[in-house]
């Protein structure tokens, strides 16, 4: 190669700016000139070296001869590529250019090069020695690119490489690729050719007079297949979303200095069937949302239920993640857990998908209720909170596929294996293996992305530099994390979900408004018993209770709701006690009656009726030891509803309940 060197006429490049040496000083200073302007100065030799070291100077190759002498650029990769054949041919021309710079003075006359050459033929052996001409030739190459690369034969740029199909076959071929994949992402070359030849049979009897197009052979169609690029060939069988994620670049992920300053939300159906403590009859795969932090990998906060995923269960896991942890009820003897769970604090930024759960008015306002910040991730592109995904991997396949009763993560991989007769958990003893599992197995072992460390001593060294934050009070939280809604106060109250709220905290804004204001309301989805109101120029909210506390305390919104459904189709008063009872008794008959259904989509049902989730294991309380007083309510006919609590209709109740599916 040239290489770069520090004599007269030198042009480099420094800095993204040309320079030419002008003369070299016998003290060492190098005169300069700026090709730009023709601007002099005066540079020490070491300080050039200094800057070339550092990588600021490359030397820029200005014999104007050498763009004369052959458009064929060398030979640059890796020797050990070239075949036997062009590496004898490399050694025979270096055999013969040696022999001539060795001989002293070049004089390029055939008198005084052919004795030379015949010469170094007879050393090696050569019956067909090269001509002068020749010799002179890869002189005068290796010369002017002063680089002994320059006489290695480029055998590889010999023949033509240009297509020889017009351009109307390219965009024929294009269109029948095109079609092909679209039938089907496993079409083969035939089935394109078969395409390819309609295509050209339609443009042949189009033309009239013209000159017909000839089909190319199969064997040409697949020499261009051959050349189209894999990209462009992934795109064309799988989409452009796959082929983008498949020939992606792999770089550093996003840098955190510190705990909770971004945490990423995600949620995933957990590998493992549950069962009914009281009926001991699988109840199915529960829900698992969870809040990682980026910087140490610690769990933060999960949220574990039966229902699908949603608002609430963002907002559960959220109030988990925010407050210090209280470990499960220990249901299990002799299982307890030796570490403490120190991860709680207000977040700054989470990063979520494009899941409506995520984009509800609900978390947006919550958020900025406690000042996090959301960032959404480009659609279909989960590598953008790669942490939590691998995180749910992890624990579905380290954790859950190794306990009794795991589904697997595909479907062929249990054989004769019956994940549901092999079911052994209930809700509340996977709560505690899972929460010993989070604190005393996975933050105590060694993290690849975290280098020699553990996510638990990455989260202790943090917290020496930085204090985690609260809100003021756990009444300031329960107050701000909530779904959100907006109603209108009347003097009679607020009614939400049916559900009538009123008392003396609401008559200063029905005084300061007057009747008909809109109010935002902040409410538990797990307990209906109280909300929270804020007035249009309150700062904080006053909290409201049930006029039927006793009714609402504790009752869920999907219990609510299907209470309500009960009573329109039975004909009676939303407003009667009486009739409220009655159907929180018929609810928790027709739970029974779910949980005992062979159906196992009906068991998973019940579980959501019921309220199963980590924040209350055991769910809400169904009363169903008395039956209240018979209420008289107009039966005008057997409708829909009336037929889920007649024995054996079960099934009935099971389609009703699906109706009753609390929009998230």
């Amino acid at each position: 190669m040239a290489g770069f060197a520090l004599h007269k006429n030198r042009v480099f490049d420094w800095n993204g700016t040309e320079y030419r040496i002008d003369r070299i000083q016998p003290n060492g200073d190098v005169l300069l000139e700026r090709m730009s302007d023709g601007h002099f100065s005066v540079i020490s030799r070491e300080q050039l070296l200094s800057e070339y070291a550092e990588g600021k100077i490359s030397a820029k190759t200005v014999d104007a001869v050498s763009s004369t002498i052959s458009s064929v650029p060398s030979f640059s990769r890796p020797l050990d590529e070239l075949s036997e054949g062009v590496r004898n041919a490399m050694k025979r021309r270096k055999h013969y250019l040696e022999r001539i710079l060795d001989h002293g003075d070049r004089i390029f006359t055939p008198e005084y090069l052919k004795p030379l050459i015949e010469q170094a033929a007879a050393e090696i052996g050569d019956l067909t020695p090269p001509a002068v001409i020749t010799v002179y030739r890869w002189y005068r190459r290796f010369k002017s690119f002063n680089d002994p690369r320059a006489i290695i034969p480029r055998t590889d740029l010999r023949g033509p490489k240009a297509l020889r199909q017009n351009d109307r076959i390219l965009q024929l071929l294009a269109e029948a690729l095109e079609e092909a994949f679209k039938i089907s992402p496993q079409a083969t070359c035939r089935s394109v050719y078969t395409l390819l030849l309609g295509k050209i049979d339609i443009e042949n009897q189009r033309s009239i007079g013209g000159e017909l197009t000839k089909p190319p052979s199969l064997r040409t169609l697949y020499r261009l297949v051959e050349r189209a690029e894999a990209y462009e060939l992934v795109v064309l069988k799988e989409g452009k979303a796959a082929a983008d994620r498949r020939f992606r670049i792999g770089k550093a992920g996003v840098k955190t200095s510190r705990i909770l300053e971004r945490v990423e939300i995600d949620h995933t159906p957990l590998d493992l069937f549950l069962i009914d403590e009281r009926t001991w009859l699988p109840l199915g795969r529960p829900t698992l949302t969870v809040i990682i932090d980026h910087y140490s990998r610690m769990l933060l906060g999960y949220y574990l239920s039966f229902d699908s995923p949603s608002t609430a269960a963002v907002m559960g896991a959220l109030r988990h993640a925010i407050l210090p942890k209280k470990l499960a009820t220990a249901v299990i003897a002799n299982l307890k857990t030796v570490y403490t769970w120190t991860c709680y604090g207000l977040l700054e930024l989470m990063v979520v998908d494009n899941g409506l759960e995520f984009h509800s008015n609900d978390l947006e306002s919550v958020a900025y209720d406690l000042g996090i910040r959301i960032q959404y991730c480009p659609k279909h592109a989960p590598r953008f909170k790669g942490v939590v995904e691998r995180y749910l991997k992890t624990i579905n396949y380290f954790f859950a596929h190794q306990l009794p009763g795991t589904s697997f993560a595909k479907f062929y991989l249990r054989g004769d294996y019956d994940p549901q007769k092999a079911a052994l958990l209930t809700f509340a003893e996977f709560k505690q293996i899972f929460e010993k599992w989070v604190v005393d197995v996975y933050a105590q072992d060694e993290h690849r992305g975290l280098g020699k460390t553990t996510p638990w001593a990455r989260w202790q060294e943090s917290i020496a530099h930085y204090e985690l934050i609260l809100p003021d009070d756990l009444r300031t939280l329960q107050r701000r994390i909530g779904l959100v809604e907006e109603r209108s106060l009347r003097r009679d109250g607020i009614f939400l979900h049916g559900i009538r709220y009123s008392g003396d905290e609401l008559g200063p804004i029905l005084r300061g408004f007057g009747e008909g204001v809109k109010v935002r309301l902040v409410y538990d989805p797990e307990d209906l018993g109280e909300i929270q109101v804020w007035g249009p120029n309150d700062a904080e909210p006053v909290t409201v209770k049930a006029l039927d506390y006793e009714f609402a305390h504790g009752l869920t919104v999907k219990q609510n709701e299907f209470i309500r459904q009960y009573l329109r189709e039975q004909g009676a008063e939303v407003i009667d006690k009486a009739a409220l009872e009655r159907a929180r008794y018929e609810l928790a008959q027709a739970v029974e009656a779910l949980m005992t259904n062979r159906k196992h989509r009906a068991r998973r049902r019940s579980a959501a009726l019921r309220g199963i989730s980590s924040s209350k294991p055991n769910g809400s309380e169904l009363n169903t030891d008395t039956k209240p007083d018979v209420i008289a309510v107009p039966k005008p006919q057997k409708n829909k509803a009336s037929k889920v609590f007649e024995q054996g209709q079960e099934q009935t109740a099971m389609e009703i309940i699906t109706s009753f599916q609390m929009k998230r």
